[in-house]
């Protein structure tokens, strides 16, 4: 199901994709925090461990790996039980478990702890 959701881009409004939208491949992945997301794609590797991300070496407490998937575990700053949607900063809703795509993705994290994961 998740393919569903994917979006591999090699154009934009019928051009070229552009080098500011990550040229020259850019998979897009729907999900709330964009700076966790895959701007381009210049080459791919396979490795046994995950890497650290950038995000995770900054701030561990505040972007583990899975901190976007469950609004339970609070953020150092803020909670993450509730969002605003655009253009409103001022109306909120519940965040969803996995940002409301549970029924397509959340088979991916079975078994895992996203609590100490977070």
């Amino acid at each position: 199901m998740l393919r569903l959701l994917l979006i591999l881009a090699v154009g934009l409004y019928g051009e070229t994709l552009p080098t500011q939208n990550g040229a020259p491949l850019r998979l897009v992945v729907p999900w709330k925090y964009g700076f966790k997301g895959i701007k381009s794609i210049v080459k791919v590797r396979f490795l046994e461990k995950q890497p650290v991300s950038s995000w995770q070496l900054a701030w561990p407490q505040a972007y583990g790996f899975y901190a976007n998937v469950n609004p339970a575990v609070p953020h150092p700053r803020h909670t993450q039980a509730v969002e605003a949607r655009l253009p409103s900063l001022f109306q909120t809703m519940k965040t969803l478990p996995f940002n409301g795509y549970g029924a397509q993705v959340a088979s991916l994290y079975a078994g895992m702890d996203l609590r100490r994961n977070y």
